[in-house]
């Protein structure tokens, strides 16, 4: 970088400066000073610039032996900062439910109480995301910038250069440390967090994002749905039965489909952790929106949806058998055509399969074998614009009023103060903790405090 460069030049004139002050042939006591100090420092600033890189792999490799790691860091604030914005948006629309009953005003004051807790938590975990991030990709940038100011003559900028460099090494050494910093306050070497909470992305079996639909939680003794997600990813909260084998479906359509969390305990996938990110995968699903669901049997080898509407379809698929694509559509829309590379099938009755029930919605599913190899697939549908497509909002309501009233209320609160106290507080501390050994570095490569030039 041409910043390390004109360190080196500023070095230089430090030290000719300091052999020209001392060969002047003026008695000035206080000018005189000056000339083993800048001396010094042209021999200070070199010896920094040389070995600056070797103190860096130094710190980085003290950051690796007690655990620390920038990729797992960067998605573990990741992570949280989304888990926070997901549970804000969740607990947001249940009291938004809530606050229609009167009688239940007092909860919703409570759930706004907790709103807030969560919203500081956010700000504190973005805060510190930013630094991440700033120290991360700016690191050598901020040194060089250090090392430049540290080597301007007669220590003008002497104490700003010093604090960027021990800020630089400071944080990005001990920053990715913090998620070891909480557990020591939190748990104990033999003790793991009680309520996990999933999350992760939906996809279906050609690893191809699923950005609407409904997630259906059965659990011993019940199940819970539709539960809406309204884009690539879902999340469950902690609730009391997540320590019981749980199976997540896909609920579209009068149909649930399978997913790979299936009858198998939360706690064995999110083993010690608070946040556990579990990629669900949709079996048989290819696409669903708006009340119309693709899926097939057996799952094509390359599935690519190109056009979905309410009025159009077009999906090119490639498979080495013959499988059966099916079409299940709410008593909404009506099939107009359905052609395989250009050619019409014919009749769409005559691929009529049957009739299911969706909550409070009738549909039916349709279904036409497809030959192996590349096809081009259209569907043309009408559409009464005066019928419903989505289950109503009641069942909506009613899920998510059972899911919180399945809420582990301890394991919440638990949670909300684990929240207060570490992410709001833990994480002030942290940054704080970081800036005040930055600045006690900064005095130790700067040498001296500030020092005037009196003539």
């Amino acid at each position: 970088m041409y910043i390390f460069l004109i360190t080196y030049y500023l070095a230089i004139l430090t030290f000719y400066l300091g052999v020209l002050i001392y060969s002047l042939p003026i008695p000035l006591s206080n000018l005189k000073r000056w000339a083993p100090r800048l001396i010094a420092d042209a021999f200070y600033i070199m010896a920094l610039l040389f070995s600056i890189s070797s103190i860096a792999r130094f710190s980085e490799a003290i950051q690796s032996l007690l655990g620390g790691s920038w990729e797992f860091f960067l998605s573990y604030m990741k992570a949280s900062i989304f888990f926070r914005t997901q549970l804000l948006v969740f607990l947001g629309t249940i009291n938004g439910i809530i606050t229609q009953f009167k009688f239940l005003l007092g909860l919703a004051r409570l759930i706004s109480m907790i709103i807030r807790v969560i919203s500081a938590s956010l700000y504190a975990f973005t805060i510190m995301y930013a630094i991440a991030t700033f120290v991360r990709y700016s690191f050598w940038s901020l040194i060089a910038l250090g090392l430049a100011l540290m080597a301007i003559p007669f220590r003008i900028a002497r104490n700003a250069g010093a604090f960027l460099i021990a800020f630089a090494l400071v944080f990005n050494t001990a920053l990715p440390l913090y998620i070891q910093f909480t557990k020591t306050l939190i748990l104990s070497e033999d003790k793991e967090f009680d309520t996990p909470i999933i999350f992760g992305n939906i996809i279906n079996m050609a690893n191809k994002p699923l950005y609407t639909g409904y997630i259906g939680l059965e659990y011993p003794g019940g199940y819970i749905g539709p539960i809406p997600v309204y884009s690539s990813t879902y999340i469950v909260p902690a609730v009391k039965y997540l320590q019981e084998n749980l199976t997540v479906y896909y609920d579209v359509c009068g149909h649930i489909f399978y997913t790979n969390i299936t009858n198998v305990s939360v706690m064995s996938l999110c083993k010690g952790v608070a946040l556990c990110k579990v990629n669900m995968m949709v079996y048989g699903l290819v696409e669903y929106r708006e009340g119309i669901a693709l899926h097939a049997r057996p799952f094509p080898k390359l599935v690519n949806v190109t056009i979905f509407t309410s009025n159009y379809i077009e999906i090119y698929i490639e498979s080495d058998i013959e499988y059966e694509l099916y079409v299940s559509i709410v008593d909404s829309y009506k099939i107009k055509s359905f052609r395989v590379d250009s050619e019409d099938i014919g009749d769409v009755n005559n691929f009529y399969k049957y009739r299911w029930y969706w909550y409070n919605l009738n549909g039916k599913t349709y279904a036409t074998p497809v030959p192996p190899g590349k096809h081009r697939i259209e569907i043309e549908l009408t559409k009464d614009s005066n019928s419903l497509v989505e289950p109503d909002e009641s069942y909506i309501y009613e899920a998510q009023i059972k899911l919180v009233s399945q809420a582990n209320a301890p394991g919440l609160f638990d949670e909300v103060t684990r929240i207060m106290y570490i992410d709001i507080i833990g994480a002030t501390f942290y940054v704080s903790l970081l800036l005040s050994i930055s600045f006690a570095l900064a005095r130790l490569l700067g040498g001296a405090t500030r020092l005037r030039v009196t003539l």
